[in-house]
């Protein structure tokens, strides 16, 4: 019996897979015979806009959404169901369903809305076979141009209810399918995956709101947004490794190409303009890093860095907090975008007006219930690490074993979704930053630098500190590293910009400096795994592919 019953659920799954199968071979067949029809007479396929735009002379033109918003309430009379005002409609066909020779019902989406196009071949004055022929062309994926009145269906269905032909505006040559779920093919064809998955479409647009709610909250606080240069030479900002360039057309004086590097951030760049007289200025833009790739990282991504003359980190971390709270009721404004995302997460993060905070050394040395030494040298951090017996990093130099030290015991305390600030890091971490002495214990003086990170979920999200503003001191803090980056092979050491130290010696103000990863706030904020989820195209392998 059980044997019988398993056969008979193989046949059913088997006739299933077979009639999926022809279904998908026919369709295949007949976009292939549609594209050798259109590619006869291509030109008849794709009109002019003022062609299209001519059959509308005596109406207007209309989005959906505008069209959707005008009508949505409207209260239709019963014995008409339509308003006798006629509109021009155009869009993207997602669905077609015939009810015999005289009726269709196709709905268009624009603008990420969708209207229901009812044609009666009556309501059209076509006759039964130009009604046939006007419609057996089309398919799911055209691009279609309508004219008709606003109603209603008989089902209560706001319409668009045809009195002239359907325009075919563009044709699908492919057949597009209705699922794509391989992870091999999403990342190898984004406009397949936008076509045909909301939940990717969605991700895009939160990241659009992302960035606009950004860029307001700046705006409204009277930032001046600016560009800085993408090429460069030497400079770079950061403490990472640059993309190495030239140019064929900018050579010295043995005609040799001049080294040109893409920028990793664009900080000295802003804070030259602090320097010009632009107190509050800030850039939204790429930024690039020779590194590896993986889940979390992509050798071109997008950063925020913001930076205002006589702010202190205190007000730093309050704008921080601010502009978090603002860019998650922006997101959660947008209802219909959030059903795809982790709204326990949104409205949890929504709900914490002030983050943890928890200071570098004390909480360091809680953690690891030893004292750090008090003279932070390479020789001391690695006996330090014996003691704790963990692994030491591959680069032997200071900050690369206070990076170690913080990613193993600080940075989880931001676990479960608790926003966290560090703040007070070792000087030696921050070459760009202002430091001063800090006594703990009543006798333990450490250099700290005044700056904070904001983590969640041991990932770092916020990178801020007060700026120095000494000249002699950021030549010290150059020098040192210069130092360092020989001594321990650290690739990753920040390179000096001289050029940026003169311009101090101008006069440069107390300045608070601000800079977030975008494409990791996306990530968090669209329980996004994966940066590729959040990147249009995906990372740098998966866009060489497209």
């Amino acid at each position: 019996m059980i044997m019988m019953i398993r056969r008979q659920i193989s046949s059913l799954v088997f006739k299933r897979v077979k009639s999926s199968v022809s279904s998908s071979i026919l369709e295949d067949s007949d976009f292939a015979n549609r594209k050798k029809l259109v590619t006869t007479a291509h030109q008849k396929y794709y009109p002019l806009l003022s062609e299209i735009k001519s059959e509308n002379t005596d109406t207007d033109e209309i989005r959906i959404p505008v069209f959707r918003k005008k009508y949505e309430n409207y209260c239709f009379l019963d014995d008409a169901k339509v308003v006798e005002e006629a509109f021009q409609v155009n869009g993207k066909i997602s669905s077609i369903r015939k009810s015999g020779k005289n009726l269709i019902f196709i709905d268009i989406v624009q603008d990420f809305e969708k209207l229901q196009i009812v044609g009666n071949s009556k309501m059209m004055g076509l006759d039964k076979q130009e009604f046939v022929e006007n419609h057996d062309l089309l398919r799911r994926g055209d691009f279609i141009s309508c004219i008709g009145y606003p109603g209603v269906t008989n089902a209560g269905e706001l319409s668009l209810k045809l009195i002239r032909p359907i325009i075919l505006c563009a044709p699908a040559l492919h057949a597009i399918p209705t699922r794509l779920t391989d992870t091999a093919k999403i990342n190898g064809n984004r406009v397949l995956d936008y076509l045909i998955n909301k939940r990717s479409r969605d991700t895009l647009l939160a990241r659009s709101i992302i960035i606009s709610s950004i860029r307001n909250f700046l705006n409204k606080r009277e930032f001046v947004e600016v560009e800085t240069p993408i090429i460069a030479s030497g400079s770079t900002g950061a403490n990472a490794t640059p993309f190495i360039s030239s140019s064929v057309h900018l050579k010295d004086d043995d005609n040799i190409p001049l080294p040109l590097n893409l920028r990793v951030a664009p900080e000295l760049w802003l804070k030259k303009l602090i320097i010009s007289g632009f107190d509050k200025v800030f850039e939204i833009g790429k930024v690039f890093r020779n590194e590896g790739i993986d889940s979390t990282h992509n050798p071109e991504f997008t950063t925020c860095e913001f930076y205002q003359t006589f702010i202190g980190l205190e007000e730093l971390i309050k704008m921080t907090e601010d502009l978090f709270n603002k860019i998650i009721q922006d997101l959660l404004n947008h209802e219909n975008l959030c059903q795809n995302f982790d709204n326990a997460l949104l409205q949890q993060l929504a709900n914490i007006e002030r983050f943890n905070r928890i200071e570098f050394i004390p909480t360091l040395e809680i953690e690891t219930g030893l004292p750090l030494p008090l003279d932070l040298t390479t020789e001391n951090l690695s006996q330090y690490f014996q003691i704790l017996k963990i692994t030491e990093p591959e680069i032997k130099s200071p900050a690369q074993y206070l990076d170690k030290l913080s990613s193993i015991y600080l940075e989880p305390l931001s676990n479960n979704n608790k926003p966290t600030i560090i703040y007070n890091q070792p000087a030696l971490l921050s070459p760009l930053a202002k430091s001063t002495k800090l006594i703990y214990n009543g006798n333990r003086e450490f250099i700290i630098s005044r700056r904070f990170e904001l983590f969640i979920n041991s990932k770092e999200y916020v990178n801020s500190y007060e700026e120095e503003n000494n000249p002699f001191t950021q030549f010290e803090n150059f020098e040192s590293q210069l130092k360092n980056s020989a001594k321990y092979k650290d690739t990753e050491s920040l390179i000096p910009d001289y050029k940026f130290v003169e311009n101090m010696e101008l006069g440069m103000p107390p300045t608070g400096g601000w800079g977030l990863g975008i494409d990791r706030l996306v990530m968090l904020l669209t329980s996004s795994a994966r940066i590729e989820n959040v990147l249009s195209f995906g990372k740098l392998n998966d866009v060489l592919k497209q």
